[in-house]
């Protein structure tokens, strides 16, 4: 049975369907919304599959505008838009700890078929161990003032993403680099510790993973920053997300936005380990923690 098709994937979808007939109609996206409802800016995220129109008759009038008179057609794309407004899964892990850009972030990720990430100081959040998720997020939760409840839910999200590296169909394909200190600076305990060094070895010989550590010793390209480059395949632009000193997201689209980070994670790739020395060098550094 074929996979049932994700909110974020159907939204990608029908908004790739909106702008082929606006293309064909020959409108601008000024020219498209002149005297509708709604903005030229909400019809770049609808075509983008970052948002969709919440009313049918928004619809009705831009296919209208667009000279579609198929009511089939129109039904057909009005349930799709229907189904694509509804809530999506991620919705129920919203509270305090998860970023207000994290849905949008995880329905683009869930999607995606390449992730390219970047971590200094800890591993990635789908490559953490389920004691060293809890450890970190309990460290987190008196300062963030978050309950026990949030605390158990980010926890869940972090390794719910996790089974985007494992399922069977289309499992995303990952490329990390990990800083060396993400692996020495101590979280919950040595043996949390140890068991996120043997979790990482595992994950790195899945044939959709590579694990590139970048050694803290050496003249090599450095970075600060968390991030993440999404290759959304062939009919949806990459897009780049960067963390920040307040606990949140960017997200960006803009060529010129992901060009950079893609520069930079090239710069980092080239100067971390070759991922067949990974193992090796993970397994010596778990032996040297005391």
């Amino acid at each position: 049975m074929a996979a049932q098709p994700r909110p974020t994937a159907r939204r990608i979808s029908m908004g790739q369907d909106l702008r082929a007939l606006r293309q064909q109609a020959g409108f601008t996206m000024e020219e498209a919304v002149e005297g509708l409802e709604f903005s030229d800016s909400l019809l770049q995220k609808v075509e983008t599959g970052l948002s969709s129109l919440r009313r049918a008759q928004h619809l009705r009038s831009l296919l209208e505008r667009y000279g579609v008179t198929d009511e089939t057609y129109i039904e057909g794309l009005i349930a799709t838009q229907r189904e694509a407004s509804s809530e999506e899964w991620i919705s129920d892990y919203k509270d305090s700890m998860t970023p207000a850009q994290m849905p949008k972030f995880v329905g683009l990720e869930e999607i995606a078929v390449e992730n390219r990430v970047f971590h200094p100081l800890l591993p990635w959040g789908p490559l953490q161990s389920e004691p060293y998720v809890r450890a970190l997020f309990a460290m987190q939760q008196p300062v963030l003032e978050n309950r026990s409840e949030s605390v158990d839910k980010a926890a869940r999200l972090r390794l719910r993403r996790r089974e985007f590296l494992t399922r069977a169909e289309s499992p995303l394909e990952l490329k990390a680099v990990i800083g060396e200190p993400a692996l020495r600076h101590i979280v919950g305990d040595i043996e949390v510790m140890r068991g996120q060094c043997d979790e990482l070895v595992k994950l790195s010989q899945l044939d959709n993973v590579t694990i590139q550590i970048l050694p803290a010793t050496g003249r090599r390209y450095r970075f600060a920053a968390d991030f993440s480059i999404l290759n959304m395949g062939e009919d949806y632009p990459p897009q780049v997300q960067a963390d920040n000193a307040w606990g949140g997201m960017q997200i960006s689209g803009k060529p010129r936005d992901v060009g950079v980070f893609t520069r930079r994670w090239e710069k980092l790739s080239a100067s971390a380990l070759p991922p067949e020395e990974t193992p090796d060098f993970i397994q010596q550094l778990s032996r040297e923690l005391a």
